[in-house]
């Protein structure tokens, strides 16, 4: 939901390991698409032969790698050897069309007696596939046996910050953004309900301290495969007939596509239909809930236009109107 309220996440959750759930039902969660036994737990020695296709996520091949060393490892080679754990971590292009292929996202894992396997589909499946196997990882320090296949059920899959009253800390949002990794979700969207500078001193730049916490929490999200999003409400300050105010507004999104952020969203929940900003807007749109349409609309045109000539890699634009349910 686009204001979703959540209970501030805990600030230790970056300094514990998520908790081992591989009981004998193969507790995994979220519930993967296909799950079953495979045997015997699989011990992780004390060397491990790790071996990574070319095109391996970096972020995914080093969770893995500190996973495998909590769970016993102290070396860690990349090259097989007598007695050691063989771990191969791969990725594969999505195939669009194969109906036999995984989509964007998806995984396989395999956990048995001839050592583990991960196999990933797109940028994140073989991330996706390292935190499944971190809940297969069982007190004794051994990996249940499993074979499990995977993917996303929704495209997106996340959370809004977007409640009024007190804000999450810095620290807090760091620790949403490791257990959406832990937990496979993919979109972050900040949205204060009492941040002015995205609201009412929208065009002003964001102070150097919350710039450079913004930057903290965009590599936090990379590392977690999660895209960070920002929700812009300039309705209450905005003259939607100004071509001035409409560059004003896509100047800040560059601002925030500099510090990080990857996905946006225009927001006007409270904006009137009878109370405009400028004179311009009554003489252009006129007055009523069509005219407020006609208004919004161009702003979120222009928008989508420039985030797709300026930063087309940028999640698609997303709108919350003034009437949503």
């Amino acid at each position: 939901p686009p204001a979703a309220m959540a209970a501030p996440p805990d600030p230790g959750a970056t300094a514990r390991t998520a908790p081992a759930t591989a009981g004998p039902d193969l507790s995994v969660w979220p519930r993967p698409q296909s799950l079953r036994a495979n045997g015997a737990p699989v011990a992780v020695p004390d060397a491990v032969a790790l071996i990574t296709g070319p095109d391996a996520d970096p972020h995914a091949v080093a969770a893995l790698r500190e996973l495998l060393r909590q769970a016993g490892a102290r070396r860690i080679t990349d090259t097989p050897e007598p007695g050691a754990l063989v771990v191969r971590a791969r990725t594969e292009p999505v195939r669009p069309g194969d109906r036999h292929a995984l989509p964007a996202g998806g995984y396989e894992l395999s956990v048995g007696a001839d050592g583990v396997s991960l196999t990933g589909t797109g940028e994140d499946g073989l991330f996706h596939a390292v935190q499944t196997l971190r809940q297969l990882l069982r007190p004794d320090s051994t990996i249940a046996s499993a074979v499990v296949r995977d993917w996303p059920g929704t495209a997106v899959r996340g959370i809004t910050e977007g409640f009024y009253g007190t804000a999450w800390t810095h620290r807090q949002r760091l620790a949403q953004l490791d257990f959406m990794g832990r937990t496979k979700q993919n979109r972050y969207l900040y949205a204060p309900g009492d941040d002015l500078y995205r609201q009412a001193r929208w065009r002003e730049p964001y102070p150097a301290r919350q710039r450079a916490g913004f930057r903290e929490l965009a590599e936090r999200a990379r590392l977690n495969h999660v895209t960070l999003g920002w929700a812009v409400a300039p309705g209450q300050a905005m003259c939607f007939a100004s071509d001035d105010d409409v560059r004003a507004l896509t100047r800040k999104l560059d601002a925030m596509w500099a510090l990080g952020f990857r996905a946006f969203q225009l927001q006007f929940q409270d904006v009137s239909y009878s109370e405009w900003h400028c004179g311009a807007d009554a003489d252009r749109f006129g007055s009523g809930p069509e005219a407020a349409a006609r208004a919004q609309a161009r702003a979120a045109n222009a928008v989508a236009r420039h985030l797709a000539e300026r930063h087309p890699e940028a999640a698609r634009l997303s709108l919350m109107p003034t009437e949503y349910y």
